[in-house]
């Protein structure tokens, strides 16, 4: 029930500060049928509404900050029990602070190496536009709304996102790289008309004309499939830990993380076959290879799972280190954690790459009492 409360919490807080969706609104209605959870958020209303919480939200709240404003709320409301418990709902996550001081006064003015460690990612991606690298070594820029030839191959990239190409002969040999940088997502559609949507900081190989019994690409990063059907020639996606084989369907495959492969089945049928064991998928399963370990098989949320297409991604219980990652993909920025204590922190929150950072970020400060700079290319949090 503690772990729901803190959830619920933490949702209704974004919820008052405007960043909830329909969903997670839906999720609040449905939690707010229980009396201890209609309780805690009718307080947390009464709080926000207050002098002490709007001048909360201007500041960092230390542990003496918060100390502070609950002994004016008390004072002023002459409530101190029911202001205790509204300060306590507001301000568990800041628990935290108190049990790191030993280290916080040793590192306090150096970042954490581990999670420094894990914003970094590689390798460096050539160029700030989506590019593809020919098989005879040419990385050719692609711009809105623009054409190239390139040894009879028409490239072509409709509006921003979208990119086609045609191979009149059908005899362009090797295979191409198409890499897409931080920032930015697009779609490719290969030659026999399967759609390949590609996040940030990813990469497909992939001939233009496919040639043999098997229709094969490889994926670094994470990339969607609309596949078209061909019974007699499956689609194969190649990744680190194994290969997905296809006829025709709609899958996630997510490579981001060194030694995991996650493959995610939308609609149809996959066989997913590599070194941890070989599984067919149906619709609502995916398959996570992790470096000498056995296949898994599990459940996964749609939604959750697909919502980079829309520029969004769902943290749940996430730390520092799985932020960092989509900060760095989404938005340039190596993060870094000035204060040690504060890596035990975890959050339920939506990332919306279509907003600023600091939008974003503020979200955090309200529901977790941290603060930010942004140092050139650093995200500072302490």
């Amino acid at each position: 029930m503690a772990e729901n409360l803190d959830h619920i919490r933490q949702l209704y807080l974004q919820k008052l500060a405007g960043a909830t969706t329909e969903s997670e609104d839906a999720e609040l209605a449905a939690a707010l049928t229980d009396p201890r959870i209609r309780k805690m958020c009718d307080e947390l209303d009464e709080l926000y509404e207050s002098p002490e919480m709007k001048e909360l939200l201007r500041e960092r709240p230390t542990n003496k900050r918060w100390d502070e404003l609950a002994a004016q709320a008390m004072e002023s409301a002459g409530r101190a029990g029911r202001t205790i418990r509204i300060f306590r709902y507001v301000a568990a996550a800041s628990v935290v602070l108190m049990i790191g001081a030993v280290v916080y006064t040793r590192y306090i003015h150096h970042p954490q190496p581990e999670i420094r460690e894990m914003a970094r990612l590689s390798p460096e991606y050539a160029s700030d536009e989506v590019t593809i690298k020919m098989a005879g070594g040419d990385r050719i820029p692609l711009s809105p709304n623009s054409s190239r030839l390139v040894s009879r191959v028409k490239l072509r990239m409709e509006g921003d996102k979208s990119i086609k190409y045609e191979d009149p002969t059908g005899q362009a040999d090797g295979w191409n790289q198409l890499e897409v940088p931080q920032r930015l997502d697009c779609r490719l559609v290969l030659s026999d008309g399967t759609e390949v949507w590609l996040n940030s900081r990813s990469s497909i190989r992939f001939p233009f004309t496919f040639t043999g019994n098997r229709r094969e690409v490889e994926v670094t990063g994470e990339a969607y499939f609309n596949v078209s059907p061909d019974a007699g020639k499956p689609f194969v996606v190649l990744t680190p830990q194994g290969e997905v084989q296809v006829l025709g369907t709609s899958f996630n495959v997510n490579t981001y993380e060194p030694g995991k492969v996650v493959t995610s089945l939308v609609s149809g049928s996959v066989r997913a076959e590599g070194h941890g064991g070989t599984a067919v998928l149906k619709p609502g399963q995916e398959a996570v290879w992790t470096e000498n370990k056995a296949l898994e098989v599990v459940r996964f949320e749609q939604r959750d799972k697909l919502s980079w297409m829309q520029g969004v991604y769902y943290f749940k219980a996430a730390d520092f280190r799985e932020i960092a990652k989509m900060v760095e993909r989404w938005y340039k920025l190596e993060l870094v954690v000035d204060k040690p204590e504060l890596a035990a922190l975890k959050f339920d929150v939506r990332m919306d790459k279509n907003k600023s950072i600091d939008e974003f970020m503020n979200i955090l400060k309200v529901m977790n009492g941290l603060d930010y700079r942004i140092e050139g290319k650093e995200l500072h949090i302490f």
